[in-house]
């Protein structure tokens, strides 16, 4: 117990901590789109307030980034845990053909560039994999292989407004 206090009196481990929770919060609002302020600016608004508000009363103030980032963390991993729950039990919806934006193939931009189907999906941009199909067919096409992949998605609608992409599905023409 000695020893997890000393850990955690250090500043490199509470960087450690908040970017592998931002790295986790990441992975799991890949599948969410929130298509309002609405949730992002109650929640937050929350977590500042209620932090501020336990702190001044326990007069600890000198800890607010540390219960921020903290907070920040356990509300969005709930909120994105009971969307992710919630949509598992709703019946989703598939969507009409959505428009590809970009198409960048497996291996071609280097280093820093990922490979993907860039598509608009209620007005958020996903980048999604490509397939070796795809990539067979802008061998064949070039750059107007996106006039020739049609992307559909499978929406659920957990909350009013936050939609979870439960899989996606691409097909050719």
């Amino acid at each position: 117990m000695m020893n997890l206090k000393k850990i955690l009196k250090e500043e490199a481990t509470w960087y450690f901590l908040a970017l592998a929770g931002l790295w986790i919060l990441l992975y799991m609002g890949g599948n969410i789109i929130i298509d309002t302020y609405f949730y992002m600016i109650s929640l937050n608004i929350l977590i500042f307030l209620f932090s501020y508000i336990i702190l001044r009363i326990k007069k600890k103030m000198h800890y607010y980034s540390y219960v921020v980032g903290c907070a920040f963390f356990a509300v969005w991993l709930i909120f994105y845990s009971i969307c992710d729950l919630r949509s598992r039990s709703l019946k989703g919806y598939l969507t009409k053909q959505l428009p590809v934006l970009y198409y960048n193939p497996t291996g071609t931009e280097g280093r820093w560039s990922s490979s993907g189907i860039e598509i608009e999906c209620k007005g958020s941009k996903k980048k999604i994999p490509t397939t070796h199909e795809s990539d067979s067919l802008y061998q064949i096409y070039g750059d107007s292989v996106i006039n020739h992949i049609v992307v559909r998605c499978l929406i659920k609608e957990p909350f009013p407004d936050v939609y979870y992409v439960d899989s996606v599905g691409i097909t050719y023409k």
